[in-house]
């Protein structure tokens, strides 16, 4: 636990509502009912619970699995009550379980009143699943709503302690998954380890690529009870980040996807179809990979979802290969023995050429080695102690990193946005809420030399951490693969909160750490605040740098201009609550996800009041 903070156990619920709980997940379900069987009938399996999600004020999509045993299609009933003991229907259906859609049934269940919580159901024959809640949106005037904000629930790498404490507070409206929702990785890959540990394996146990095994990982983590209860008692509003496809995502590929994999878009259009038929989300009839979309909270706010991810976002950049080295100016007019100019000199009339060189960094500034002929001896990937190829963060940026072509959101989602913002302050709406998958604000590069545990970093790892105090004292970005890698798109979505937006605040999730920032453009003008999750699973910085976590998160907060707090070691949810007078993000711990006995507290708050754009501390 955090010093001085207050320390609670995971919330209770009323009696009633524990007691709906315990039915929501699949294991409870086969101990109540068997095999599910009955005479003269084939049993049908709902193994992964139900869920409900993408909810409007007169609607909500209802999800299901209905497993045969048999393997043949299941004919399904459905309902939709006011009381828990489903004594008032309130509306009903029917749909058909496919095996050509993993026999997954999703309805768009309409007809229902704003602002209200229901019950819900599937029933094939006499077999009968889970009981789940939701909840339709409200409209008009509204006093307040909450929203959980969660990302990164990596199955090896923990257990869903996050997802137990966000399904048992009654208090919360909607959860919102940020992203990172699966992984795609084997057992001997990122994370593995942890899970072999505490014996969460994850199947199929390879790197997925194929629809049967992206169904097949859904599967798996849909079998786990306390994702299924979050399910069961939430609805969810979520949208993918890379690892629903593979790390580092982009339009037209991803850093974890090699030629020898096969085609990326074969791959990306397998993912695709498993997410959709996976998560409880409305499906755009007209463009199936278009998830960004909007809701309305009545009057209060509009919350925003976009893709940074996969529908428009130009390849990420690369320091190993993108940055150029710096280079040093020769006087050549002699091609055969070019001499190195003194700083500062530039003689007129003399035929001029610039050679990539290292310098020596034992020396401040660090000095050229210009001596070419031994420069043309060196190996670039195992140079001598002390001598090292400097980025030319100048070159890099005005060549590369604020290239105005490039784009995370591309083209048409970027006018969407512009639209959307704009309709909802027409509309009076207080806030606009923007979630999405990335930090919008700047996490420049931070200089952790002095405060890590150097004889803790393997030596084929320690280079690293010598570069990122390189690009530190460059002041270039930490993470290319968040907005930081893309300026010009973010200006660009800048603007449109100052002059199409009133009061922006933005959701993030990706880094596993946990980022409270006031958003600033490049005239140090406010335009927004942002609000980062951390994980609910997945390692934060703590299990990669061996150093003080609060050392750690303060250095980068001295080195961000819009970082006002950090957290890097612990998971968790953001629990963001809007009023017509502020918008709070309250960060809440657990203290362990390796193993299921664990404790919660409030670590940290913050709030903003219209028109402000600035956070302050809550107590």
């Amino acid at each position: 636990m955090m010093r001085g903070q207050t320390t609670m156990m995971a919330p209770k619920t009323a009696p009633t509502r524990r007691d709906t709980l315990k039915t929501l997940t699949a294991a409870g379900a086969l101990l109540a009912l068997g095999p599910l069987g009955c005479a003269g009938a084939e049993p049908v399996y709902f193994l992964h619970g139900v869920a409900s999600g993408d909810p409007l004020q007169d609607r909500v999509i209802l999800w299901t699995r209905a497993q045969p045993e048999n393997g043949a299609p299941v004919s399904l009933s459905w309902e939709v009550a006011a009381e828990e003991d489903f004594a008032t229907i309130v509306q009903a259906g029917t749909a058909t379980a496919l095996p050509e859609k993993d026999f997954i049934v999703k309805v768009d269940a309409g007809g229902l009143a704003p602002g209200r919580s229901y019950f819900y159901r599937f029933k094939a024959g006499s077999h009968v699943s889970p009981i789940g809640r939701t909840r339709t949106l409200p409209e008009g005037d509204v006093s307040a709503f909450k929203l959980a904000a969660m990302s990164c629930s990596h199955y090896a790498t923990g257990y869903y302690n996050v997802y137990k404490v966000i399904a048992e507070r009654e208090d919360i409206d909607i959860a919102l998954h940020l992203g990172d929702y699966i992984y795609e990785y084997s057992m001997d890959g990122y994370g593995g380890a942890t899970g072999k540990e505490i014996g969460r394996f994850v199947e199929p146990d390879k790197e997925i690529l194929t629809l049967d095994e992206y169904r097949a990982r859904y599967g798996h983590y849909r079998l786990d009870e306390d994702l299924q209860a979050l399910h069961a008692a939430k609805p969810m509003i979520a949208v993918w980040d890379d690892h629903e496809t593979a790390n580092n995502t982009w339009k037209d590929g991803a850093e974890n996807h090699s030629e020898n994999e096969g085609p990326y878009r074969a791959r990306a259009a397998a993912a695709l179809q498993a997410y959709l038929e996976w998560l409880p989300i409305r499906e755009n009839p007209q463009d199936s990979e278009q998830i960004y979309r909007a809701f309305d909270i009545g009057n209060l706010a509009r919350l925003i979802m976009l893709d940074t991810r996969r529908i428009g976002r130009s390849k990420q950049l690369e320091y190993s290969t993108d940055i150029p080295n710096r280079s040093w100016p020769f006087d050549v007019s002699d091609p055969e023995n070019p001499i190195a100019l003194a700083p500062g000199e530039m003689p007129s009339g003399k035929p001029i050429a610039s050679f990539e060189v290292p310098f020596d960094i034992r020396t401040s500034p660090p000095t050229p080695v210009t001596d070419l002929a031994y420069v043309s001896t060196l190996d670039p990937t195992s140079l001598p102690d002390g001598i090292r190829y400097l980025p030319d963060a100048g070159r890099f940026k005005d060549e590369k990193l604020t290239d105005p072509d490039r784009s995370i959101l591309g083209a048409d989602q970027e006018l969407w946005l512009a639209h959307t913002l704009e309709a909802s302050a027409e509309k009076g709406q207080t806030w606009q809420v923007i979630g999405q998958q990335v930090v919008m604000g700047r996490t420049p590069a931070a200089d952790l030399s002095q405060i890590i545990d150097w004889s803790k970093i393997p030596e084929e790892r320690k280079s690293r951490f010598q570069q990122m105090s390189v690009l530190a004292r460059e002041g270039l970005p930490a993470n290319l693969d968040a907005w930081d890698g893309y300026p010009a798109a973010r200006a660009r979505a800048y603007a449109d909160f100052s002059g199409k937006a009133r009061n922006v605040v933005v959701l993030a999730g990706d880094t596993h750490a946990s980022w409270a920032l006031n958003l600033q453009d490049e005239e140090g003008a406010p335009v927004a605040v942002e609000f980062a999750a951390p994980s609910v699973t997945s390692p934060g910085i703590e299990a990669f740098v061996p150093g003080d976590p609060k050392q750690i998160a303060d250095t980068f907060t001295a080195a961000s201009p819009d970082l006002i707090w950090a957290d890097t070691a612990h998971r968790g949810y953001v629990l963001v609550t809007l009023s017509p007078k502020e918008a709070r993000g309250e960060w809440f711990f657990v203290d362990t996800v390796k193993s299921r006995d664990f404790k919660v507290n409030r670590a940290k708050g913050f709030k903003v009041t219209p028109g402000a754009h600035k956070l302050e501390p809550l107590a």
